[in-house]
């Protein structure tokens, strides 16, 4: 029983350190400037001039990421692939992004001559349709892209 004096110690001061340690938590604020942006944020010393309301008191959220965890093997009986095969996989891949492109490139040359003679009440809808017709095509050339 030599030590039990000196754990009950450490045991008393942890318990006090426990109780007296600072609660970590963050408020958030929700701050509009004069032209009605909206910006959160947890330093209140950036929004000199914005009008600033708490939201609430958040627990202590560490900002860092995460770090990533190492990459699982594969296991035995996962198939392989030859590389001959997979650069087959890979050109038809390509050939079929290449068709999507075409096919998605046309569409968009129709809408833009339907939008030039369409009513006014059309507009909008046509508008839009182009605008996702160039996402899409956008989106098809980042795909061919990671294929070269």
């Amino acid at each position: 029983m030599n030590g039990f004096p000196s754990r009950l110690f450490f045991i008393a001061l942890s318990s006090l350190g426990v109780l007296f340690a600072p609660a970590a938590s963050a408020t958030l604020w929700k701050c509009t400037d004069g032209d009605g942006r909206v910006t959160y944020t947890n330093d209140r010393t950036s929004t000199k001039g914005m009008h600033c309301e708490a939201l609430r008191d958040l627990p202590y959220l560490d900002s860092r990421p995460a770090p990533s965890a190492p990459a699982a093997a594969s296991p035995s009986s996962f198939p392989r692939v030859s590389p001959g095969e997979q650069r087959q996989r890979d050109d038809l891949r390509r050939r079929i992004l290449e068709e999507e492109k075409a096919a998605e490139h046309q569409r968009l040359q129709e809408t833009q001559r339907a939008l030039q003679s369409a009513a006014p009440d059309l507009l909008p809808e046509l508008q839009s349709q182009a605008e996702r017709q160039r996402r899409n095509l956008e989106a098809i050339e980042r795909e061919l892209q990671r294929l070269r």
